[in-house]
């Protein structure tokens, strides 16, 4: 099955094994190969081909991974696609696509892996005052190859969007390489501790103040994070997008009586949800103030500084969300956010997940008073979204609830979408109003 060739090694699949790889998926399974390849090193790079030997893609194989191969580049004319030079040209073209919708001056995606044609590439691009943040994660063994030239392809790339956007110098670039990745190790690669390759005086990673995008008019908010030790890359850039919609759907909302307008944030990490709306209301003049919980000490300081950074009071409540909300009296907050981290990590997870999704979302709506805001969200890609409406609407059945949902949200542009690749379309946010 394997034959030298100028990109690696040459792989061929089974018969009929290539009509959901020929409509654009980028994975070849294990199974879809015509015999089982061994002795090569995850990452290898691979030709793929048919079983009557026609070219299909260049990328890279794992023997040792269920996703035995990952495409690169599907045009025969690119013999390399993983070369440096080449693959800064890809991340150019991905700079490209942010640039057209208006998020190069601000903190975005970069690289969305397979969605950029990079497959198991994630870089996160911070924005700070006078320098910025580039924080790599590579999840699987053939872009972690690339891992020794991240440097010089990272350069061609700000050179090139200095020139395009004004943006800052490689003189005022960080990197971080951020592998500390539970995931590698399913691939044949180690977990690694965070670091910093590349550092610029007077620049602090924990925290960073980064800028986001507002969620209302123009300009961006200033978060505090982590950046070297927070989760993910040390902030969730992927829910942009459905904050501004949570904005743009319940800023109307008002208080109830003389008490300032009451949010809870669960989940709250940073308090990216409770920060956004704290500066809406604030602007508004409508007194507000927020609770953020968390299972993280080091997660609550931050969102309480950011939220505290409005001018708006925050409570802080250190708990687990599915266990330590009963405290809180029923219908007592104007608004309700449930944003948790995957409640399911592999299929075997999904009767637990479902249930666990199921108890948090009931003391949404316990919480939420008439007339008041949700948000639920769902970051879990293998929890179909029709599955999670059954929970939403379980949930608020539980509470003698009736929800009017006015809007539907995913992740934000930068972390754009295959219609080809389903496992890239993980996350969703649903915004209703609850009445009784």
């Amino acid at each position: 099955m394997s034959s030298s060739n100028h990109s690696g090694v040459q792989w061929r699949l089974k018969s009929g094994a290539d009509r959901r790889f020929r409509s654009g998926h980028p994975w070849v399974y294990s199974n879809e190969l015509s015999e089982s390849p061994k002795h090569l090193a995850p990452g290898t790079p691979v030709e793929l081909r048919d079983a009557a030997g026609r070219f299909l893609a260049r990328g890279y194989g794992n023997p040792h991974s269920l996703i035995a191969f990952r495409a690169v580049s599907r045009k025969e004319s690119v013999a390399q696609p993983l070369e440096p030079n080449q693959v800064a040209e890809t991340l150019i073209q991905a700079g490209t696509l942010r640039a057209s919708l208006g998020l190069l001056k601000l903190s975005h995606r970069l690289c969305f892996g397979e969605a950029d044609g990079l497959p198991g590439l994630v870089i996160d691009r911070y924005r700070l005052e006078s320098a910025q943040v580039f924080v790599v994660q590579a999840h699987a063994a053939g872009v972690d190859r690339l891992i020794p030239d991240i440097q010089k392809i990272l350069e061609k790339y700000v050179r090139w969007a200095q020139k395009f956007a004004g943006e800052p110098s490689w003189d005022q670039t960080v990197i971080v390489i951020r592998n500390d990745l539970g995931v590698r190790k399913l691939e044949g690669i180690s977990e690694e501790e965070s670091r910093v390759i590349r550092e610029v005086a007077g620049v602090t990673l924990t925290p960073a103040q980064i800028r986001v995008k507002a969620a209302a008019g123009e300009g961006f908010v200033e978060f505090s994070a982590d950046l070297l030790r927070g989760q993910k890359t040390g902030f969730f850039l992927d829910q942009a997008g459905n904050v501004e919609l949570a904005v743009s759907r319940l800023s109307s909302l008002r208080p109830v009586g003389d008490r300032p307008l009451r949010i809870l944030d669960l989940c709250s990490y940073v308090g990216q949800w409770g920060t956004q709306l704290a500066r809406v209301f604030k602007n508004q003049n409508i007194p507000v103030e927020i609770t953020v919980v968390d299972a993280s000490v080091h997660a609550l300081e931050f969102a309480r500084q950011n939220v505290q950074a409005q001018g708006v009071v925050c409570h802080t409540i250190r708990g687990n969300v599915l266990k330590d909300l009963e405290s809180l009296e029923s219908q007592s907050f104007d608004i309700v956010i449930s944003d948790p981290p995957a409640l399911i990590q592999g299929r075997k997870d999904i009767p637990a997940g479902s249930h666990a999704y199921l108890q948090l979302n009931t003391q949404v709506f316990r919480l939420v008073r008439q007339g008041g805001g949700v948000v639920c969200c769902s970051c879990s890609g293998l929890f179909e979204e029709e599955a999670f409406l059954k929970v939403l609407s379980k949930a608020a059945y539980r509470n003698r609830r009736i929800v009017q949902w006015v809007a539907r949200g995913s992740q934000s542009p930068d972390h754009p979408m295959l219609l080809e690749f389903p496992e890239g379309r993980y996350l969703k946010a649903w915004i209703g109003i609850a009445q009784d």
